[in-house]
């Protein structure tokens, strides 16, 4: 059976977002209610911008953590469009959230099937009450998309709505051959990756990164430390580093690529900047952690030395520097010419350069 790319200029003009983005959100951190709000909250569903849609999972913790939310449009159509589906395909999609993509999935497809998971049963109520309102029908279920769901398999497609460390062999499994899976993709130390993977008749999965994304981990794969004070718990006594100091720019390991690249050989490592205020606004501290390491480094701007701190059995900030001085070795690739490979081994990670493919990070995982 064939079928046509459906035409999404059409379906994104027949789907608006307004009718799955609840009353309330957050806009960079700052509360929208549609009730007392309406005016501002019309023009940021509007805009083409993401809406955090629900903190802290629903709960009343008051930590204002982001779990759920509704993407930028253009990110949106970008994945859609990256998934290539065919308006008769069977697609697989993990994370409804609002439900605003199933939506479009479900114009779309005209002759084919949308099923769709989402692990908060909240979120998926709303979504279901919104879709249902618009007259539209697909399969909605309730659980863990990680696991997808083998009863209705095997689909043409299957997309993700949220961040995953590793892909779960049960996806490709679940995709036919020819198949073509597109998720948000990253490490501990960086989560910026599109990936984009094509499922041969083997039970393996490969392909390249599409571009620069950043999405929630699936709930089962959050970080150690999303959710504590980096310096001050996960960093209990800085006072008690090693300290040194090195020659190397701490402001080039920040740039996207190089990011990217260092998060795949350490995978482990999570980072985070912080700034300084008024006349030190140029200056800043970036901590690392493991959970039994850490290190960090001051930039002051003007000086060729920087200091670092140290302390645990690992020397951190050397593995940094070494894993960036490999990145540039191979001529500072960029994150798209990365890909993973998939197989019912494990997976890994890979840069298909001049000469071929050369395994990058850990292997397998």
């Amino acid at each position: 059976m064939t079928g046509s790319r459906p035409a999404w200029d059409a379906v994104f003009r027949g789907v608006p977002r307004a009718p799955y983005i609840p009353d309330a959100v957050w806009l960079d951190g700052v509360p929208l209610d549609r009730n007392t709000d309406s005016d501002q909250w019309n023009a940021a569903v509007l805009a083409d911008v993401p809406l955090v849609t629900q903190m802290d999972d629903g709960t009343d913790s008051g930590d204002l953590i982001p779990t759920s939310s509704a993407s930028m449009p253009s990110l949106v159509r970008l994945m859609l469009e990256s998934l290539d589906p065919r308006t008769h395909h069977h697609v697989l999609e993990i994370g409804t959230g609002t439900g605003w993509s199933t939506a479009l999935l479900a114009t779309a497809l005209t002759g084919g099937r949308v099923t769709s998971i989402e692990v908060d049963p909240l979120v998926a109520i709303q979504a279901q009450e919104s879709l249902r309102s618009s007259g539209l029908a697909p399969t909605l279920l309730v659980g863990d998309g990680l696991q997808g769901h083998k009863e209705d398999a095997p689909y043409h497609r299957l997309i993700a709505t949220m961040a995953v460390r590793r892909v779960p062999y049960v996806w490709v499994e679940q995709t036919a051959p020819g198949g073509v899976i597109v998720t948000p993709w990253g490490t501990a130390y960086n989560n910026s990756g599109l990936l984009r993977l094509f499922v041969d008749g083997n039970g393996t999965a490969s392909g390249r990164f599409m571009g620069n994304v950043n999405f929630m981990w699936a709930r089962s794969q959050r970080g150690p430390f999303d959710t504590r004070e980096f310096v001050g718990d996960v960093i209990p006594d800085p006072d008690t580093a090693r300290i040194r100091h090195t020659m190397t720019d701490p402001r080039p390991l920040r740039e996207e690529h190089a990011d990217f690249a260092i998060g795949l050989r350490l995978p482990e490592v999570e980072h985070r900047t912080f700034f300084g205020r008024g006349d030190r606004a140029e200056e800043f501290t970036v901590w690392y952690a493991d959970g039994e390491s850490w290190a960090s480094i001051d930039y002051k701007p003007g000086v060729d030395s920087y200091e670092v701190n140290e302390s645990g059995p690992r020397d951190l900030w050397r593995e940094i520097e070494a894993a960036y001085d490999a990145w540039r070795a191979q001529g500072e690739p960029p994150r798209e010419q990365h890909g993973v490979t998939v197989t019912r081994d494990g997976q890994w990670t890979w840069l298909d350069g001049p000469n071929g493919r050369v395994d990058v990070g850990p292997t397998p995982t």
